[in-house]
């Protein structure tokens, strides 16, 4: 029985694969990255003074932050509906981007319009072995790996922090990288930005599953232990 709990006892992790992973720099993005707009992006338009022509306004009532915050969708087209313009292209587009064009539209009804888009759905997977695992909202463009890691609650007690995993999906698929966090040598090199749309994955040490079946296993073996020199000696 102790053979058999200790056979069960192996960690099931997520995203094992037996080939290496190719090394961190190559999900680099570059110290120039920045979003670009895609479809179903959540967004809101906040025109400075110009309730009228703003959707979620961060100047005005309705918070962006809240469930009854107003906001817009990028469509299948790639295109943002924006009030007084019409459906206007964006995909593809930096959020400066699309701000200094829509402006130059509005420059045609208001004086020196203000205009700033917000992307309300940016946000990367964390699960594994930290404190608060699951959908985290990436507030600004450039988010590192520690500093998502940081928001997740930090490492659980089991996590095996030298082989995080991070999986990023583009139009050539999946790619992964596996990244030790133990070695401060390699962190500037393996400290990823990680763009939303990324999994970051801790995994188990081996052994989790043993730790928390052991007092069982241990108990049960101790029973029958007690039972054979029972029989040994009084039968």
């Amino acid at each position: 029985m102790l053979v058999l709990g200790l056979l069960s006892s192996c960690t099931q992790n997520l995203f094992t694969t037996k080939k290496p992973l190719p090394a961190a720099s190559t999900l680099d993005v570059g110290s120039g990255y920045q979003y670009r707009l895609r479809q179903d992006d959540i967004m809101t338009i906040s025109v400075w003074d110009h309730e009228e022509l703003s959707v979620g306004s961060i100047y005005g009532h309705y918070s962006v932050n809240e469930n009854e915050g107003k906001w817009t969708k990028v469509d299948s087209q790639g295109n943002l509906n924006v009030p007084k313009v019409g459906s206007y292209h964006v995909e593809g587009l930096t959020v400066p981007e699309a701000e200094e064009l829509l402006e130059k539209v509005l420059g045609k009804w208001i004086v020196s319009p203000q205009l700033t888009l917000k992307v309300l759905n940016m946000e990367t997977t964390v699960l594994g072995e930290v404190g608060i695992p699951g959908k985290q909202r990436l507030e600004k463009e450039r988010n590192t790996l520690v500093e998502v890691l940081g928001k997740a609650g930090d490492f659980g007690v089991y996590a095996d922090k030298r082989h995080v995993k991070v999986l990023r999906q583009n139009a050539a698929g999946t790619q992964a990288t596996e990244i030790d966090l133990t070695q401060l040598s390699s962190f500037e090199r393996n400290n990823l930005v990680i763009v939303p749309g990324d999994v970051v994955y801790v995994p188990s040490k081996n052994g989790k599953q043993f730790d928390r079946k052991a007092p069982s296993v241990l108990g049960i073996a101790s029973i029958v232990s007690t039972i054979l020199i029972f029989t040994r000696f009084f039968l």
